[in-house]
């Protein structure tokens, strides 16, 4: 009977032992990403821990700008078999940018898609970007926004909890009006939409315009109203807004290109490995080729359906017209931040071939 007794006090010590080690086996290779446990995360094939990746941009679901964020997080995911796991929420779903960024830095959410116009509030570096008549094509765009000049706006944002990957597009501005708009004289008065940046609002106050920030929500309506006689806008929102309803004349005139950084947060990124550091890094740099492409067949698919799709008249712009105006805002600009010149000194580089 001791015998027994003796071998179930063993047995009953191993189930113990067994219960205790594979209890350290899940704390060192299947916990969650934030070390606690239960919050449902559990560890990818690889034994790596997996990561949420809570990813926010404000413009819809159908856009380039989140085609490209989820490009992104499906190919980390992809790529390690599960371990990156992205959630997308697109369309301002958490809020404007404003809130994004709050919420990026506070890591509730790891990646976001930010314009440079709201980056500018963070930094006026950003306003490099906003800068017009920067480059003339999609291929210039895309080398200059992986050059080192571009990149290293990103290290301006030192008030932010935030790493900066590269850049995406969601294409050139045109002006959209309900009017004509044949030269120079015409901008006089003329009361339109646009992004409340400071170069932006340089811009379009040296040519004597009404420049009016409004969300992109009331443009519609504004434009119905006769509350504003047009607008400047990226050429996808132009067809996605359904502004062409309304407005009809047309200035394809490439005055102003539109990117956005696409964002991670810092204390994530420092928590990451050297090699899923590289993996997103390329990543980022081959889907944001991609939207390049992207962006560019739709604008010249745009432009081809102007006339007969939507019933638009294209008008043509002078640029010696505006060249004053351009001047004067780049020469303010640059004196107010070195990278801003150092930026405009290699887009007139790719500009030119260089």
């Amino acid at each position: 009977m001791k015998r027994v007794k003796k071998g179930l006090s063993i047995v009953a010590a191993a189930v113990v032992m067994a219960s205790i080690l594979a209890g350290c086996g899940n704390g060192a290779g299947g916990g969650s990403a934030s070390g606690k446990p239960g919050d449902g995360q559990s560890a990818s094939a690889a034994g790596g821990k997996k990561i949420t990746l809570k990813i926010a941009n404000i413009t819809k679901a159908d856009s380039q700008l989140s085609v490209t964020a989820k490009k992104i997080g499906d190919e980390l995911k992809a790529k390690t078999n599960g371990r990156f796991d992205p959630q997308y929420f697109p369309g301002g779903e958490l809020g404007n940018e404003t809130d994004m960024m709050q919420q990026l830095n506070t890591g509730s959410i790891q990646m976001a898609v930010i314009t440079t116009a709201q980056l500018s509030n963070s930094s006026p570096a950003f306003g490099a970007w906003l800068m017009p008549f920067l480059i003339d094509n999609h291929d210039q765009a895309y080398k200059l926004w992986t050059s080192d000049e571009s990149m290293k706006l990103f290290d301006t944002l030192t008030k932010e909890n935030v790493v900066g990957l590269g850049y995406a597009s969601s294409g050139f501005r045109y002006l959209l009006g309900t009017k004509p708009i044949s030269s120079v004289k015409d901008l006089e008065g003329y009361k339109l939409r646009t992004t409340p940046s400071p170069t932006i609002l340089d811009y379009w106050t040296g040519l004597k315009a009404g420049p009016t920030p409004m969300p992109l929500t009331e443009v519609y309506t504004s434009l119905q109203t006769g509350v504003i006689k047009g607008v400047d806008i990226d050429s996808e929102s132009v067809t996605s807004e359904k502004l062409t309803e309304i407005a009809k004349y047309l200035n394809p005139d490439k005055h102003m290109y539109w990117a956005a950084g696409i964002l991670i947060n810092k204390d994530l990124w420092n928590s990451l490995s050297p090699d899923d550091q590289k993996l997103i890094k390329d990543t980022v740099l081959a889907k944001t080729k991609e939207n390049s492409v992207e962006v560019a067949k739709n604008e010249e698919k745009f432009l081809g359906e102007a006339k007969s799709k939507y019933g638009l008249t294209l008008g043509e712009v002078n640029r010696s017209e505006y060249d004053p105006v351009v001047k004067s805002v780049r020469d303010t600009w640059s004196k107010k931040s070195p990278e801003i010149a150092k930026f405009l000194e290699k887009a007139d580089q790719i500009r030119q071939g260089k």
